[in-house]
C-alpha cells in the first residue's frame, strides 16, 4: 500500500503550533482496504512557551474526552515524529513506487507538518518522490456528480483524529469514480 491518510491536530489555529495527535493509516483506494496504522498524542507540557494562556483557557472549554486525551499523553513530539518516521518507512511499499500522501486540508495541514519537522528536526518524514493530495477535492468531485461518501459507520477509534474515516471515504469515492464502477454513476 503506497497511500497514506494521515491526519494531526495543533494545539490552536495557527500553522505553528505544536502538535497534539497524530494519526497515520496506509491504504488501497482500488480496493478498499485499510492497511496498518500509527497514532500517538503528544505531551504538549513538554512544549515550554510554545503555549499561551488563552490556548489553554480554550482547551478547558472542550469536551471532556479530549481533555482527558491531552491529559495522558505521555511522547514528546520529537519522540512522536521519529515514530511516524519509522511507521512510514517500515510500511511503505514497493520503495521505487510514489508515496501518496493524504490530508483533509492539504496545505494547512503539510505547513503543520513542516513546522514540526523544523521543530523537532527530524528529517526524512517522506521518502523523496512522496505527492500530497487533499480528500477535500475528492468530496468536491464526489459532491458535483451527486455522490455522497458513506456517515461514519462506528465511533471514531480515537477522539482527536480520524484517518480511517477519511482513507475510507477517498476509497469509497475512488472506487465509484474509476473502471468499473464508473457505470454507477
Amino acid at each position: 500500500m503506497n497511500h497514506l491518510m494521515v491526519d494531526l491536530i495543533n494545539v490552536n489555529e495557527k500553522q505553528t503550533s505544536p502538535l497534539l495527535a497524530i494519526e497515520a493509516v496506509f491504504f488501497e483506494p482500488s480496493t478498499g482496504q485499510i492497511g496498518k496504522s500509527f497514532y500517538s498524542p503528544i505531551n504538549i507540557r513538554m512544549t515550554t512557551g510554545l503555549i499561551n494562556v488563552d490556548t489553554a483557557f480554550e482547551w478547558m472549554k472542550k469536551d471532556s474526552h479530549w481533555r482527558a486525551e491531552l491529559m495522558s499523553a505521555t511522547e514528546a513530539e520529537e519522540g512522536v515524529m521519529c515514530d511516524l518516521a519509522g511507521f512510514i518507512a517500515d510500511n511503505t511499499e514497493h520503495r521505487f513506487d510514489s508515496l501518496f500522501v493524504w490530508f483533509k486540508d492539504t496545505p494547512e495541514k503539510l505547513v503543520s507538518l513542516r513546522y514540526a519537522v523544523e521543530r523537532t528536526k527530524v528529517l526524512g518524514i517522506f521518502p523523496d518522490g512522496t505527492k500530497f493530495r487533499c480528500i477535500r477535492s475528492l468530496l468536491d468531485l464526489a459532491a458535483a456528480t451527486g455522490y455522497a461518501p458513506h456517515a461514519r459507520k462506528a465511533l471514531a477509534r480515537y477522539t482527536l483524529t480520524d484517518a480511517v474515516y477519511q482513507a475510507e471515504q477517498v476509497c469509497e469515492i475512488w472506487q465509484r469514480l474509476t473502471s468499473p464502477h464508473i457505470e454507477s454513476l
